[in-house]
Parts: structure tokens; sequence; C-alpha cells
């Protein structure tokens, strides 16, 4: 999720407009995510002075609330915690972070959220029968209500779905600035925090993409892209099968950068890749680098473009060609 994404659900929260499943979903990554406390302190706390009376007095009062409530519960981490909170007024984030985090909510009403590290892949069945595959270095999040008056998913990386076809209940694929909804159909999203655009393709059915405040349905080899710094939308046709190999273990690339290659190799072979030669970064290459592992992708690079490699320690080192003596 962007910084962006934070911001504006904690702002929402503050105007009372956020929903039960958005509070619950930024309560569920403040537990997992250590460092989402510091990063809606450091982006929000500049912001805090200007909060009305009103929105200070509902943030404190909870905390108050939690301090009388949780007195024999709270670890000794979140009691310094609102310790501090209670000293200095501000910032006003610290506090709603320690309000999320402590909170006596139901545990079966928690969210579930399925991982698949670098270096894996994982397959889910979600409750409404639908299949997803999640690619290396991706995450997958849906409340305890999902499937029932809703179906909403909310992915951060790439993932394949087939959805179960509900006529009554669209499937909504939700990212950081991409919304992407079906009835019953397969298609594929990509949305990396570490890349400058988010992706989705079609393989069957229909899709409406939502983003931007603009809508577009795609068909059949449709791709839809938007470009998260020009913030603009494009769409084209494409072979849509070649872009999800990656469930076979194969990795299709369409014209990227050596760039963005380095960094899906890093993901899904969890390695560290580097460049000893700036030059290589905004070539371009376009192919299908197969299952055999990092060394035969790297080999495959090394014959079909200016690029060798090393490998030093357990870093994999990039050289152009041109610069050996």
């Amino acid at each position: 999720m962007t910084e962006k994404y934070y911001i504006d659900l904690f702002e929402k929260f503050l105007c009372n407009q956020a929903t039960d499943e958005e509070i619950g979903l930024l309560r569920s990554i403040i537990r997992s995510d250590r460092n989402i406390q510091q990063l809606l302190e450091d982006k929000l706390v500049a912001s805090s002075t200007t909060m009305d009376d009103n929105t200070k007095r509902k943030i404190f009062g909870e905390i108050r609330k939690q301090i009388h409530s949780n007195k024999k519960t709270l670890s000794i981490s979140h009691q310094k915690v609102l310790q501090w909170v209670a000293i200095f007024v501000l910032p006003i984030v610290s506090a709603f972070s320690v309000y999320l985090l402590t909170q006596n909510t139901d545990s079966s009403k928690n969210p579930t959220i399925i991982t698949a590290q670098n270096g894996e892949k994982a397959e889910v069945t979600l409750p409404d029968g639908s299949l997803v595959w999640i690619n290396s270095g991706s995450s997958l999040t849906y409340e305890a209500d999902f499937n029932h008056k809703k179906r909403s998913v909310y992915l951060e990386g790439e993932a394949y779905f087939e959805v179960a076809k509900d006529e009554k209940r669209p499937f909504i694929v939700k990212t950081q600035s991409m919304d992407v909804q079906a009835i019953g159909t397969a298609f594929n999203v990509r949305s990396y925090n570490s890349e400058q655009q988010i992706s989705t393709i079609l393989l069957e059915g229909k899709i409406k993409v939502n983003v931007a405040e603009k809508e577009t349905l795609l068909g059949v080899n449709q791709r839809a892209t938007f470009d998260k710094y020009s913030k603009v939308l494009s769409t084209d046709n494409v072979d849509a099968d070649n872009f999800v190999e990656w469930k076979k273990g194969n990795i299709y690339f369409n014209n990227q950068t050596f760039n963005d290659i380095a960094l899906t190799l890093s993901r899904i072979y969890n390695v560290d890749i580097q460049f000893a030669s700036e030059e290589l970064r905004p070539m371009r290459f376009s192919g299908t680098l197969g299952s055999s592992g990092i060394k035969n992708a790297l080999d495959i690079l090394t014959l079909t473009s200016p690029m060798y490699y090393d490998v030093k320690d357990t870093t994999i080192i990039l050289h152009h060609k041109k610069t050996v003596k």
C-alpha cells in the first residue's frame, strides 16, 4: 500500500467516513507492519496541529478509555506508548495507532491475510469458491464478511484470479490506486509498490477498471495500465496468456528494463542483485525465462544482451560487456 492510501484511510476515520471494512483493514495492517506507526506519525504529525478540537477530543477520548479499560491486559510496550501519548498531546497519529492496536475485537472478525514471501508462490480458494494464485512478494487480504453482502479483496503485489460467478455480488480487487471489478471471469492484476505501473489483463469474461475517477471496460486480451507518477490510464491489446506464465514458474518480460527485470528476479528467487554498470538499467528485454532457476535466467540474459554477471558471496552483480578490458 502507498503512504497516501494510509493517510486517506486515517482521514476518513477522523471524519467518521471510514467503513467497518476500511477500519478493519487498517487495523490488521498496523498489527502486521511495524513501520506503519512511524509512517503515519511522520506523514501526519505536521498537519495534526490543524485538527479541530472535536477531532482531538475523539482520538484522546478513545485513548483515555483504553487506558482505563485495558490496564491489566496491555503489554508493557503499549503502556509506554500510551503514557507517551498522554504526556504529549501530539502527534495525534500515535494515539490512533494505539487505539487500533489495543481495541478489544472479536478475533473471528479479523481479516485474513495470505502472503507469498519472496521466492514463494501461493494458491488459495476463497470462501466463494474463487481461485487465486499469488505471486512472489505479494499479499492478499479479505475481511471476515467476505462472501456475505460483498466480495472485496485487497492486493499488494501480483495475483491471478479465476472468479466464481455471482451476478448479485460483483468481485472487486482493490489495489493502492486501481479497483478491478468482475462478475465471473479470469484476470491478472499486478500492483507492486516498487513498480511505477499498476496493470490488469483480462483472460476470460469482462472486467471494469476504476482508477483516478475514470472507468473503463476491458475485453479478452486487453490490458489496462495506470502510471502512478503521471496518473495516466492507458489500454492496449496483448496476448494475455504470456502474462500469467508466472503461474507455471516461467517469467515473461514485455520490453521491460533491466532495472525492472532485476527487481523481478530478486523477488521471485529471493536473491540480492546489484548493478556494477548503471548503463544496463535502462536497456530492455522481451522474452520468456524458463523455470530452471536464477542461473538459467541469467545465462539467457547473458546470451541475448550485452550483459554478464558474477556472484560475490550471496550477491549477484550485473556488468555491461563493453566494460570488459
